[in-house]
């Protein structure tokens, strides 16, 4: 019996717009106009016999149907992805395309790329920080770095570090203003903010068992990088969340002057897809960053 397949072109318009939200960008991606995206769409739900998208004054919004089927077509384009791959695989020299925050990529990752070229010299790499989060199914991503409090849904998806967080100054801080030998002492010093973890200070102190209640800081910052910045300035003390601070401590332009690590309950996951999980360049790269991250959980 002949299977009931629509026009490939139908399911590539769906799918792009169904996980881009908007027309123009399925349109850009596809490299075809965005009223071809538009007729696509409508000749597949002539197709069907039913709604993929509810047409509102503010844009296109997935029916029930339409969820439905866009899950299904989702995974049946990573298999057709992925077999190709694998047939191309002994030729395919493109670069692991890999999507991560940016503050990650700048304190963390970047610094910790040499490693990686040295051991691997003809790997290539492409990093991709926005939008902030990504659909994985159905991109040419190969793989994200996420941060979760529980692992990811995806079915291949692995732990790579726990956050814990803890404070650090400059060694010059340190010096001018110690000694700081007790929570209670560095409760007392200058603490550098956070604009969107404003009680990190309060919970890094219950994990100490000491009970504590920030005033306003005198610095507050939007990002873990200024906080850092601060930090080695020597304007007071920033929490470190890891793995952000690593390199730096590895480095010593902050240290931790009192070492008390206290679990946060999140956690760093290594996501990739069907398509991608099978790849070369996924499988060393992978390799590589378990690796590095175990390095740093042992404090080398």
């Amino acid at each position: 019996m002949a299977r009931k397949i629509p026009p490939f072109a139908a399911l590539r318009a769906f799918e792009a717009t169904a996980r881009l939200d908007r027309q123009s960008e399925a349109a850009e991606e596809l490299r075809i106009s965005t009223s071809a995206i538009s007729h696509q769409i409508r000749a597949l739900e002539a197709f069907l016999g039913l709604p993929l998208f509810e047409r509102t004054t503010s844009g296109l919004i997935l029916t029930a149907e339409g969820r439905a089927y866009n899950e299904r077509i989702c995974k049946a384009l990573d298999t057709i992805s992925m077999a190709t791959a694998e047939q191309m695989g002994a030729v395919d020299d493109t670069p692991l395309k890999l999507h991560m925050f940016q503050s990650l990529v700048n304190l963390w990752l970047i610094p910790n790329l040499r490693n990686l070229t040295e051991g691997l010299p003809e790997f290539r790499v492409s990093i991709v920080t926005k939008p902030e989060t990504v659909n994985l199914s159905g991109s040419d991503i190969d793989a994200a770095i996420v941060y979760a409090y529980e692992k990811p849904a995806s079915s291949f998806a692995e732990k790579l570090l726990d956050e814990v967080i803890v404070p650090v100054c400059s060694p010059e801080y340190l010096n001018r203003m110690g000694p700081i030998d007790s929570v209670e002492t560095l409760l007392k010093h200058p603490l550098i903010g956070s604009a969107h973890l404003a009680n990190e200070w309060e919970e890094w102190a219950a994990g100490c068992g000491v009970t504590f209640h920030q005033s306003p800081s005198f610095l507050s910052v939007d990002n873990r990088s200024n906080a850092l910045q601060a930090a080695r300035e020597g304007l007071g003390l920033a929490m470190d969340r890891r793995p952000f601070g690593d390199w730096q401590k590895s480095r010593g332009t902050i240290v931790e002057p009192v070492p008390l690590h206290v679990a946060t309950g999140g956690a760093y996951y290594f996501v990739t897809t069907d398509r991608a999980h099978a790849l070369q360049r996924v499988r060393k790269f992978r390799t590589w960053l378990i690796a590095l991250c175990a390095k740093f959980e042992d404090g080398d």
